[in-house]
């Protein structure tokens, strides 16, 4: 949390305090740093008939009184009087009977070895990165900018990602979208692959994706993509090595060179030759 920006006549703690009660139950990330960043003591017996909304914000009955939280636009369309002007960085407002409270502003940080992650990315082939966010052009833009990325789009909901993702699908090749959040779950099940972060995902994200990655790390996503050319260079071996004895021991018994201790090490001895050789992946050196 960056800063705490009540109206006149508003503490911090009453912004805070009836933000973090409407975060509460709430899966955005966003929510969850809300609710932290409120030091006081949490009710949740308090809150009630809470809404989340996808792309938008939440709504709950908070001591039995209406309190929304999430983007500008979420609140101008449950009729509350709103600055106008575009945000600077991360900003969410809070409203409580209809009337606002005042915003929070939150640094969008680059998750650690993000940078290293796009690198990496690009010396296994990926030819265009693009960042797809709900968030506003200034923070988006400079994020973008930070981690090298070929194009930015920002301030789309979930509808709006989806139209990006079925845009950017090339003719040749494949599409792999990488999210979080529960906005991210149409654009996951949309592409050619789908990866969820599953260390801070929501679950219907993990439900949405093909691939998980269980600690939520950017490095690895390359780091599957380097496994998994790794595991297809020995499928292929295996295959070689495989049909080449067979075919090889088929010849030579039509010649009437092999006998059966041959047909027998074709089969089982070879068998055993591709288990040892697939057990190499386990000793695989994978330069991050």
């Amino acid at each position: 949390m960056d800063e705490v920006l009540p109206r006149d006549g508003v503490s911090p703690e009453e912004l805070l305090y009836w933000a973090a009660h409407a975060e509460l139950s709430a899966s955005h990330p966003l929510g969850r740093s809300i609710v932290k960043a409120y030091e006081g003591t949490l009710f949740p017996d308090r809150v009630a008939e809470l809404v989340e909304v996808t792309g938008g914000g939440v709504s709950a009955r908070v001591e039995g009184r209406p309190v929304l939280v999430g983007k500008k636009s979420f609140l101008q369309e449950a009729g509350v009087r709103t600055e106008e002007g575009e945000d600077h960085g991360v900003t969410v407002y809070a409203a409580l009977d209809g009337i606002l409270l005042g915003c929070l502003r939150l640094s969008d940080r680059v998750k650690p070895g993000a940078e290293r992650a796009v690198r990496k990315l690009r010396e296994l082939g990926v030819s265009n990165l693009v960042m797809l966010t709900g968030d506003s052009s200034s923070a988006g833009t400079e994020v973008g900018l930070k981690l090298g990325m070929d194009g930015v789009f920002c301030g789309l909901m979930p509808a709006g990602k989806l139209e990006h993702v079925r845009r950017l699908k090339p003719e040749t090749g494949l599409l792999a979208f990488v999210g979080d959040g529960m906005n991210d779950a149409p654009s996951l099940a949309a592409a050619d692959i789908g990866i969820a972060m599953g260390g801070v995902g929501s679950d219907t994200a993990l439900q949405a994706a093909d691939v998980v990655v269980m600690k939520g790390d950017p490095l690895a996503v390359p780091l599957g993509m380097m496994l998994s050319q790794a595991t297809e260079r020995i499928i292929v071996q295996n295959i070689v090595l495989i049909l080449g004895v067979k075919i090889l021991v088929m010849v030579l018994g039509i010649l009437g060179l092999a006998g059966m201790w041959a047909a027998v090490m074709a089969d089982v001895g070879v068998c055993l030759l591709a288990v040892g050789n697939s057990m190499r992946i386990f000793r695989a050196k994978l330069d991050m």
